[in-house]
């Protein structure tokens, strides 16, 4: 992690990141409103100390250290997150084509847990430098003041906030959110600057993906696709 190779193991930033949560851990299930509220007090306690870092590097001088850090841990890393609903030919065709291009595509469920809760494995496969996650129409929902008529095509909650966790934990320009285009399908707006890209049957969302890797400081080559 940056924060470690700037200011060292034991600083006390390293320790203040490593106490923040995006998810709640509770022995039993935990509803939606728990879910935001943790969802939201992280984010807020992480935004808050990468700006107190921030303002001490630039106090000190020492913002090109963290440039190069940064791109170092790029380089360093060839494990792309995927994150995914209930569409198994979707994640299939993402997994697929993050391997032709050279990079290792995390998918939680295919990993081993080794006794871990949901929550650890979860965490602890996180530490990547990229995420791509799918949006794809697996719920359907409707707010309980209108009726089923009003229904809306969704993606599912989990989906939803672990985009949201991988906003907060890598930037917006490090998560690529892939969607269907699909009629009555209701996007998050909650959101603003996320990469929203379609899904669509001519493959271009391939090249899209490798465009943003490259802007990332990936080292990928779109000829690999053809």
């Amino acid at each position: 992690m940056i924060a470690r190779k700037v200011f060292g193991e034991s600083s006390k930033y390293s320790k203040d990141l490593n106490n923040i949560y995006f998810f709640p851990i509770f022995h039993h299930p935990a509803n939606e409103h728990s879910y935001n509220e943790m969802w939201l007090s992280g984010r807020s306690q992480m935004f808050n100390l990468f700006n107190t870092m921030l303002e001490e590097l630039k106090l000190f001088g020492i913002r090109q250290k963290v440039d190069k850090v940064q791109k170092a841990d790029v380089k360093s890393s060839n494990r792309i997150f995927i994150v995914h609903g209930h569409d198994e030919a979707m994640k299939q065709a993402v997994a697929r084509t993050v391997e032709k291009i050279g990079l290792k595509p995390i998918i939680l469920h295919e990993k081993p847990s080794k006794g871990r809760t949901t929550i650890e494995k979860f965490i602890d496969y996180s530490d990547v430098s990229f995420a791509v996650v799918l949006l794809s129409p697996d719920d359907v929902a409707y707010p309980k003041d209108r009726s089923p008529e009003d229904a809306k095509l969704r993606a599912r909650q989990n989906v939803v906030f672990e985009l949201g966790f991988f906003i907060g934990k890598l930037g917006r320009n490090r998560v690529l959110a892939l969607y269907q285009e699909e009629k009555n399908f209701e996007m998050s707006s909650d959101y603003s600057g996320v990469l929203y890209t379609p899904y669509d049957d001519s493959g271009r969302w391939q090249f899209d993906l490798v465009k943003e890797l490259k802007a990332c400081g990936y080292d990928v080559d779109a000829n690999k696709l053809l």
